[in-house]
């Protein structure tokens, strides 16, 4: 499950997908959530928690470190990702979302025990990461959209897989952490658009453009 690919990668972009994905839209009456689900059965039976607990931000934080990890550029943990979670999942996100990402969260967790024994944070990182790739196959797989699901839009999440609390909380992460300084400044790589000046070019099958969504 990844990002659309059809939205820029620019620091606003990536801002405004991350509440589009925390479901701040609802808080500004715009509509149901973007996640596949109607506003009746996204809403919680009981308002959840607003803020993280110490136990919730370790899971998240052991999360977020085994999907993107340290390496020659700093991981999401170093770039602070965890944190600005934690802060727009008080400030910004609407419960119904909260809701979902708690749920999603704990049944990583639950898969950890099941699976070892213990929490998912006390495991060894390469356990981690092997428990998230099974977790994967079950969870981001492809199921029919409910009838009374928004339709497909390119500027907001929906998602139509067997656990769409947890294709929000992997995709939530990755922007978060692509919208930091230390991905902007270290992980990602500027490319001058259009390049160099090219007087006259042969028009041939390969140099045709081509149409496309967004600016050409």
């Amino acid at each position: 499950m990844t990002m659309d690919p059809m939205l820029p990668l620019d620091r606003r972009a990536l801002l405004q997908r991350a509440m589009l994905l925390l479901g701040a839209g609802a808080l500004a009456g715009c509509g149901a959530p973007r996640d596949g689900t109607s506003a009746a059965a996204a809403a919680p039976a009981r308002a959840p928690s607003k803020t993280l607990t110490t136990d919730q931000l370790t899971l998240l934080e052991a999360f977020a470190d085994t999907l993107i990890p340290a390496t020659d550029t700093p991981g999401a943990v170093a770039a602070g990702t965890p944190q600005t979670f934690a802060l727009m999942f008080t400030e910004w996100a609407s419960d119904a979302t909260r809701a979902q990402l708690s749920g999603a969260l704990a049944r990583i967790d639950a898969a950890a025990r099941k699976a070892h024994g213990t929490g998912f944070a006390a495991l060894a990182a390469a356990e981690r990461q092997g428990l998230l790739t099974a977790h994967d196959k079950a969870a981001l797989v492809d199921v029919p959209r409910p009838a009374d699901a928004p339709p497909p839009n390119p500027f907001a999440p929906v998602y139509s897989v067997v656990d769409n609390g947890y294709a929000r909380l992997k995709e939530l992460v990755a922007v978060l952490y692509f919208s930091s300084d230390a991905a902007l400044s270290s992980g990602l790589v500027y490319e001058h658009v259009p390049g160099g000046w090219t007087a006259s070019v042969k028009v041939t099958p390969e140099t045709r453009p081509s149409l496309a969504f967004g600016a050409f």
